[in-house]
């Protein structure tokens, strides 16, 4: 068994921090920006469509919490997916599937028809795409992974600053279905970056022992030693509890229970072998680490909020503020290039100083909170145009942390489970809370009540990792004072 083990391992690969590395966050970040570039012109684009439909905020968040959801869901098959196949392979499928899923959504004249094409085709899609160049780029940087993944998700970024403007260009041009069209067609560059997402190769590999040809070949051998094997145990069986036939040849009962607990056995070690493919395929040893629940259950409730707000956000400039189509972009693009400074600017910061990163997230998330209910209160004027800013550079802080506070809970073999099992859980929360933020919309009738209980939402997860952290912070404690009155007792004793 030993030797069989050593012959089926294989060295894994380095990280290389750099290199071709920085060409895979070029294509993760291609991604992203092809992708996700509607997430924050949701509500731009799609306003008049909606308006021709008839479709309610509620409606319109079951669309968002529909594509939410199958985005994250599709991190489920993650895992699995890529230890048949590589980065490349599953991202480049993902993309294909998102780029046709937003062409088809230019055809869209019903919300049925809104739900198919835009929530769940390009949701699976995206899900697929995003998920496996954020396992790449871990696989790539050990070191230096707060840059790369940050700069990779400067494209989702660099998208919200330029896609607002784009779309408000295009829409006065070519109208709804037309501007889908170009969106679907430019989405088609994120193939281009998953083909950077080029496979790490291993450092050392063993020979492997010709296993398949032994499971292939001819299996009279081995069954004849199965059958003497068992006969074997069954006469060793009989001899143990007096039942052998040379004692007693009209006896059949030891030769009987023998059978029936082999039986029963192998049905058993089929139900084991099954449930172990199970447990191997989702890794769901992961659920006993409460470290992990508790950090997908804070980022879940955030990603409600943060999905929410990004649709919420140009109905409230547009109709709770009094702001135009042209104003909406402009403070959509503002808030989207303060979030790409920060993305820039604070990983080299954090990296050099040494912070973790779930730490640095659970401060930004409070901040995000706070900056969010104030933007809820302020109307025209400089002011709001400085808590936009405000509001955009705290998002960057906060986001760029978002991903890496999952993989700090983890090591790099389970992370791609660990990180599907986190999309599975957002798409959950997604689907549950989601049409609530837009029930509560529709039932207050004022966007500002909205935001704040999106605050709400981000506000849960700040308390529920606070609690962690003092829970964990006690127990230090508890065994520094044991180990002190400890020596101090041996000192006495000494004396």
């Amino acid at each position: 068994m030993k030797k069989r083990k050593q012959n089926e391992c294989e060295d894994k690969p380095e990280a290389p921090d750099g290199g071709w590395g920085w060409f895979a966050c070029l294509g993760s970040s291609l991604i992203t920006f092809s992708l996700r570039s509607l997430d924050p012109s949701f509500g731009l684009i799609f306003d008049d469509l909606l308006t021709d439909l008839k479709i309610d905020s509620t409606k319109a968040s079951v669309i968002l919490s529909v594509l939410d959801a199958c985005c994250n869901f599709s991190g489920l098959f993650v895992g699995p997916l890529l230890t048949r196949y590589s980065f490349r392979t599953v991202a480049a499928f993902g993309c294909t599937l998102s780029c046709t899923g937003l062409m088809l959504t230019a055809f869209a004249n019903s919300f049925l028809h809104i739900v198919i094409t835009y929530s769940i085709l390009t949701g699976v899609g995206t899900g697929l795409a995003v998920a496996a160049a954020f396992v790449a780029l871990n696989s790539y940087f050990s070191k230096k992974r707060g840059q790369a993944v940050s700069f990779s998700s400067a494209g989702t970024a660099l998208a919200m600053m330029v896609v607002p403007q784009a779309a408000h260009f295009l829409l006065e041009l070519y109208a709804f279905r037309g501007t889908m069209l170009i969106i679907g067609a430019w989405s088609m560059h994120s193939i281009v970056g998953a083909c950077l997402l080029r496979p790490l190769k291993p450092k050392k590999s063993l020979k492997q022992t010709p296993i398949i040809k032994v499971l292939d070949g001819d299996h009279t051998d081995l069954e004849k030693k199965t059958d003497e094997g068992e006969a074997l145990l069954i006469k060793q069986s009989n001899q143990v509890d007096g039942s052998d036939e040379r004692r007693d040849p009209t006896a059949s009962n030891g030769q009987e229970q023998p059978k029936k607990t082999a039986k029963f056995l192998g049905k058993l070690g089929e139900r084991n072998r099954y449930f172990k493919v199970i447990t191997d395929l989702f890794d769901v040893d992961l659920l006993r680490n409460y470290s992990y629940l508790n950090v997908i259950l804070g980022l879940s409730l955030f990603n409600v909020a943060e999905s929410n707000f990004k649709m919420m956000t140009p109905f409230f400039l547009r109709k709770q503020v009094g702001m135009t189509e042209g104003e909406v972009a402009f403070c959509l693009s503002l808030t989207a290039f303060t979030d790409i400074v920060a993305r820039l600017v604070l990983p080299v910061v954090y990296d050099r100083l040494g912070f973790k990163k779930r730490r640095l997230f659970w401060i930004n998330a409070l901040f995000v909170a706070m900056g969010r209910s104030i933007l809820a209160e302020m109307s025209q004027g400089i002011l709001l145009f400085v808590v936009l800013v405000i509001n955009g550079f705290i998002r960057g802080a906060a986001i760029q942390n978002l991903q890496l506070s999952v993989s700090e809970t983890c090591s790099l073999k389970s992370l791609p489970y660990a990180y599907g099992l986190f999309m599975v859980s957002k798409g959950t929360f997604s689907l549950c809370f989601s049409p609530l933020v837009g029930y509560v919309r529709d039932y207050s009738g004022s966007y500002r009540i909205c935001l704040h209980a999106m605050s709400c939402l981000i506000l849960v997860c700040f308390i529920t990792w606070s609690i962690e952290f003092f829970l964990k912070a006690i127990r230090r404690k508890k065994p520094s004072k044991l180990l002190e009155e400890t020596s101090s007792v041996q000192l006495k004793s000494n004396i």
